[in-house]
């Protein structure tokens, strides 16, 4: 896919606030976002808090890439070793959003536990128009291809061999279904040219097959005392 020229840079910690009030507003729009907050009245509130506090932990542990003008941007993870403690990110899911936690949390146990073992790098969010978004992603892949760094995403849709992705590159695996009643969220896999796994194709690096709705998320301190079902 051939994208424009887009003036990039990486975000810093001024840029949070208009950058969580993008991502909000991308997920508000989305079916993502519904069924992580069932309740219309609460949902640009708690997923404004959600969008600071996962794009405050792409800054640290990651990078964050923005157009000059900030109308779009790209979260990126590096996964070249395990990542941080899951308890962790769990402590900061219900410290930040107390009682509407419970399916973020199963968002995040249940894409924790399907994601894929070999290094690569997650791209984690993405808010604004599809060209520019494009554009930041081109970028970043231009970095990751001399090193043969393959790509992994997740994306709400119901055709995951077209829209950005796939002209991307990224390619379809099995999804996960939120359950209670929620989306498929399928994974996208994207490998550097070139790039030859074991096995010689990218469906030995990650399995085209598995039953994720099935997976239980991980019990923690913090769900004890709080019902996956809200």
């Amino acid at each position: 896919m051939r994208t424009t020229d887009t003036a990039a840079r990486r975000a810093t910690g001024p840029d949070l606030p208009a950058l969580a009030t993008l991502l909000a507003s991308t997920l508000q729009a989305g079916r993502l976002g519904a069924w992580l907050v069932p309740d219309p009245t609460q949902r640009r509130t708690v997923l404004h808090t959600y969008a600071r506090l996962v794009l405050a932990h792409a800054m640290a542990h990651g990078r964050i890439d923005t157009t000059e003008d900030g109308t779009a941007m790209v979260a990126w993870h590096p996964r070249l070793r395990p990542p941080p403690p899951y308890a962790t990110i769990l402590f900061g899911l219900y410290r930040a959003l107390g009682p509407h936690a419970a399916r973020f949390a199963l968002l995040h146990s249940w894409t924790d536990a399907v994601h894929p073992p070999t290094p690569h790098h997650h791209l984690a969010h993405t808010a604004g128009d599809d060209r520019a978004v494009g554009a930041l992603l081109a970028a970043h892949h231009r970095v990751l291809d001399p090193h043969r760094l393959p790509s992994y995403a997740e994306a709400v849709t119901d055709r995951p061999r077209d829209g950005l992705l796939a002209r991307l590159g990224y390619a379809p695996r099995t999804p996960v279904l939120l359950e209670p009643g929620g989306p498929m969220l399928w994974r996208m896999w994207r490998t550097a040219p070139h790039h030859q796994p074991p096995g010689g194709h990218d469906g030995d690096v990650m399995p085209q097959r598995i039953r994720v709705h099935r997976i239980p998320p991980r019990r923690t301190q913090f769900q004890e005392d709080t019902s996956c079902r809200p």
